[in-house]
């Protein structure tokens, strides 16, 4: 059947180079040619002065870095047999601008021809990364009909077009998005990984925190987590439990050093102190005892919750909203552990300690623990996906 492509913007590719991408062959993951590529984007992003100015473009371009690569490449076994599984369309979210290229290139990582919607908002890193990559492509011209970059409203016949081309659709975005994009049909034997809308959590416990010589370092650490992206991403907590004994004391010192960085590298919206503060109400008027702990300028504004509700985290917040909770164990943060809870940001925490509440309560969520300073770093094992084995097909070969 003809498709149609009417309201499709191109970025890089055209409607020729589309149509073509179902012929094109597949290559086996981590091929020369796909590492050679990514490794020419880096080579050009950390020389370039306007990536310089984003913190997120750089960390995107040291991610493909050939040290990083083979990290990630020795981190998998033997991959002989396998091969990308042809097409893969990802719907890009709209709130995180170096999403999409993390998308694409794990696409094209594991072997795949990549059709990528970028995001709708218009962030400024966006082009940068686009200009990069086309760069890079012209380096590697043999690899330009691997990637089609495009826009489009949310329109129906496209999404069914798009969808009929591809093996596997990668869609990142809330509920009503998976729902809108789902309702285009697939190919029989193609796949969908969804990565939807969630939360995560930070704990950290007071006593180490207390005894750490950095304190610095560590506030630095924690807003990258969390204002770098304005806690937009997924993976930024935006509840911090505290265990220990020294809580009181953890969490001033704590919330000093973190306020003292943010006033000098945050810049506050006055539409964020608006929505932070009608945050606060709803949580107060759904939640009792809950109460304000920051001070009155709003540039960080805490949160401090009398109890861990599962439904208290559908009304977090973001630009420096932060609740928090001081616990037991870790055993009190088992109820907001559910499918939604993506990542657990820790400090001070001894992983024999996670590892062993994880085998004892069994949440149905959290798919990453890492230590503060990482939750945005993004691996081929997410939501508890193994991109690789997603989106590759293995040749079963008994001979």
């Amino acid at each position: 059947m003809q498709q149609h492509f009417d309201g499709l913007t191109f970025v890089i590719g055209d409607e020729a180079q589309l149509q073509a991408m179902p012929d094109l062959a597949p290559f086996p993951p981590f091929a020369a040619e796909m590492l050679a590529l990514l490794q020419t984007f880096s080579r050009l992003t950390l020389r370039d002065d306007e990536a310089k100015a984003w913190p997120d473009v750089i960390s995107l371009g040291f991610w493909c870095r050939a040290a990083s690569l083979n990290q990630m490449r020795a981190a998998y076994g033997d991959l002989a047999h396998r091969y990308g599984r042809g097409v893969a369309l990802h719907i890009a979210p709209g709130n995180v601008a170096a999403n999409f290229a993390y998308s694409l290139f794990s696409g094209l990582l594991t072997g795949n021809a990549n059709i990528v919607r970028l995001p709708g908002r218009d962030h400024l890193q966006v082009p940068i990364i686009v200009r990069l990559l086309c760069a890079a492509l012209h380096e590697h011209p043999a690899l330009a009909p691997y990637i089609c970059l495009l826009r489009y409203d949310r329109q129906q016949g496209i999404n069914d077009a798009l969808s009929a081309l591809c093996d596997t659709r990668i869609i990142w975005g809330g509920d009503e998005t998976i729902a809108q994009i789902r309702r285009s049909p697939l190919k029989p034997r193609a796949l969908d990984i969804a990565f939807a809308d969630r939360y995560s959590l930070a704990a950290i416990d007071a006593d180490r925190y207390l005894a750490h010589a950095d304190k610095g370092k560590l506030a630095q650490a924690f807003f990258n987590d969390t204002l770098l992206n304005d806690q937009n991403a997924c993976s930024s907590p935006s509840l911090l439990v505290w265990l220990g004994v020294e809580t009181q004391a953890a969490r001033e010192q704590f919330w000093q050093h973190f306020q003292a960085f943010a006033a000098r590298h945050y810049p506050l919206e006055p539409v964020a102190a608006v929505n932070k503060l009608t945050r606060l109400y709803q949580l107060a008027a759904q939640y009792p005892g809950v109460k304000k702990v920051s001070d009155d300028d709003n540039l960080v504004v805490r949160v401090e919750l009398a109890a861990l509700t599962p439904g208290v985290m559908a009304l977090r917040g973001n630009c420096g909203f932060f609740m928090e909770y001081v616990a037991d164990s870790l055993n009190d943060m088992t109820p907001l552990c559910d499918a939604r809870c993506q990542t657990l940001a820790t400090f001070g925490i001894e992983k024999t300690t996670i590892d062993a509440w994880l085998a004892a309560r069994r949440p149905k969520g959290i798919d990453r623990v890492v230590a503060f300073g990482q939750t945005l770093d993004f691996t081929l094992q997410w939501d508890g996906y193994d991109l690789v084995a997603l989106l590759t097909r293995n040749v079963a070969n008994t001979l």
